[in-house]
């Protein structure tokens, strides 16, 4: 078994997660139950099923899932799979890797995977904010906050200035 092909995740949260393909057919979507169960909003509740060829490697078939599956940014309704394929199941982007010939030790042939737990290990993910549409945005309206807070303060600088200067005439009037 240990030449069983494998899907490491990369979607942020999970990046890094591999799942061994070893069962003719595994179901895949965030439905409790499913082979490979992903609580992700972007899957369907039974997204797909990887299927078992003669050969040895698998076949993805998408079961009709609201969002999609793609294969090498493809959209699919049944693809055979190669080595180095990337696969996106909704927003979450999966690695088929067919030449792996580690051996895990025992093999779990549930998996279930909660984003919404707090027990994630999530200190080696960073943040692209560089590359996010919705970063961009954010910083352009903290540029105009940051913007509005100097016209005020120099504003009340003005409005200090004539006050003091407007006391001191008074002081120096009496």
């Amino acid at each position: 078994m240990a030449n069983n092909p494998k899907l490491t995740i990369l979607f942020e949260k999970m990046r890094g997660m591999v799942f061994e393909l070893d069962k003719e057919q595994m179901s895949v979507g965030r439905k409790e139950g499913v082979d490979i169960c992903i609580k992700e909003g972007s899957l369907s509740s039974y997204h797909c099923d990887f299927i078992r060829m003669e050969d040895g490697g698998y076949m993805l078939r998408d079961n009709n899932s609201t969002n999609g599956s793609r294969v090498n940014n493809e959209p699919v309704t049944e693809r055979v799979l190669k080595n180095s394929d990337i696969i996106q199941l909704g927003s979450v982007e999966i690695l088929y890797d067919s030449n792996d010939n580690s051996h895990t030790g025992t093999i779990s042939r549930t998996h279930t995977i909660d984003l919404d737990s707090t027990e994630l290990n999530m200190a080696g993910v960073r943040e692209l904010t560089n590359l996010s549409p919705f970063a961009q945005a954010q910083r352009e309206k903290q540029k105009k906050v940051n913007a509005m807070i100097k016209i005020g303060i120099a504003a009340f600088g003005v409005l200090l200035a004539a006050l003091v200067v407007f006391v001191a005439i008074k002081m120096f009037n009496h």
